[in-house]
């Protein structure tokens, strides 16, 4: 895919494919990994990022626990995990140090739902990430983001 042709005045035309390309590789990738997780397990990218994170640290907050996500907003993410409760992945149970604050965390066979679907979003980003690229690669992106997250 092609990014739109443009005359830009505050960037260079180079720099404007470099967006471009960030973002087309961005959605091809996860695009490519969420098709893995929806075939193989009926489960979203998002979902799994959900799964991803609370495996880390449970329990957390809805709240908490959206922070962290890149791949949906904080609304989103509550309805994610309000289907993942609905699903009997994960359970809601009250803060003992703050009653009005409600932790998530993973029901037993919900662990075990996530860590299979782990391996398998492991595995897919291996292949569509990871493989593709060398280490140089791997330590540009990474050096990258850094620079970025600074901002």
């Amino acid at each position: 895919m092609k990014a739109p042709v443009s005359q830009p005045q505050i960037i260079s035309p180079d720099q404007v494919r470099g967006w471009f390309a960030l973002l087309f590789t961005h959605a091809t990738v996860t695009g490519r990994i969420d098709a893995v997780l929806t075939e193989q397990h009926k489960i979203s990218f998002s979902s799994v990022e959900i799964l991803c994170w609370l495996l880390d640290t449970e329990p957390q907050s809805v709240r908490a626990l959206a922070g962290k996500l890149v791949s949906v907003s904080p609304t989103r993410a509550s309805r994610l995990v309000q289907d993942l409760i609905d699903a009997g992945h994960l359970q809601r149970n009250a803060d003992q140090g703050d009653g009005r604050v409600s932790l998530i965390s993973f029901t037993e066979s919900g662990r075990q739902f996530a860590e299979t679907i782990k391996r398998t979003f492991e595995g897919a980003v291996k292949k569509y990430f990871v493989d593709p690229l060398d280490d140089d690669d791997i330590a540009a992106i990474t050096r990258i983001w850094a620079k970025l997250e600074e901002q």
